[in-house]
């Protein structure tokens, strides 16, 4: 009987020591998938005031992303984590003929890369379940690539500035393995979601 009752109470503490830890989890991982990109959106509204005088225009074009990859660490504070995200997009466009769309003048290709240190909050934070917001600040790599038909002529520029993630929103939901999404904006866009690990 006592051999019984014994194993029982190792059982137990084993389980409580396991549940400890499940509910100290300190470090996540996420992959994200989200959109526009703050970058985008500015090169787009930028270059549409720059071509509104010219006989030219770009198309819709092809847009990929953010996405993203994060790691956020978790202090004795459960509630409050640092870390931060990495993000790519693209946005390729054809230069048409105002006048005439069939006439494509050359094309332009546009990447961004993000490195922003962030903070998150948390207001709710169970083991199955958290609310939070986020925000993060930090540099925009920029490359663009055109190509101009008419003069055939290339023409590469680089920058750097510097913008932001804020997401006032997010939601997460599972065990160590979480679905979540966000609403935001900034560099990983207005609406993301994507699949996050705990450990």
């Amino acid at each position: 009987m006592k051999r019984i009752l014994v194993m029982v109470a190792v059982a137990l503490m084993a389980t409580m020591s396991v549940n400890a830890q499940n509910e100290e989890l300190r470090h996540e991982v996420s992959v994200a998938y989200g959109g526009p990109s703050l970058s985008q959106f500015g090169s787009g509204l930028g270059e549409g005031i720059g071509l509104a005088f010219t006989n030219s225009e770009y198309d819709d074009g092809n847009i990929f992303g953010p996405i993203s990859a994060e790691y956020f660490y978790h202090l004795n504070n459960p509630r409050l984590a640092i870390g931060g995200f990495i993000s790519y997009s693209k946005w390729d466009s054809d230069v048409l003929r105002r006048s005439n769309h069939n006439d494509k003048l050359g094309e332009r290709n546009r990447n961004y890369l993000s490195v922003m240190p962030g903070i998150k909050w948390y207001c709710v934070n169970k083991n199955s379940f958290g609310i939070y917001l986020k925000a993060a600040v930090g540099p925009v790599f920029l490359i663009c690539k055109s190509e101009d038909y008419e003069l055939n002529k290339s023409h590469t520029a680089n920058g750097t500035y510097i913008l932001f993630q804020f997401s006032p929103i997010g939601i997460e939901f599972g065990k160590k393995f979480r679905g979540f999404a966000e609403i935001g904006l900034g560099e990983q866009g207005v609406l993301l979601g994507g699949l996050r690990y705990k450990f």
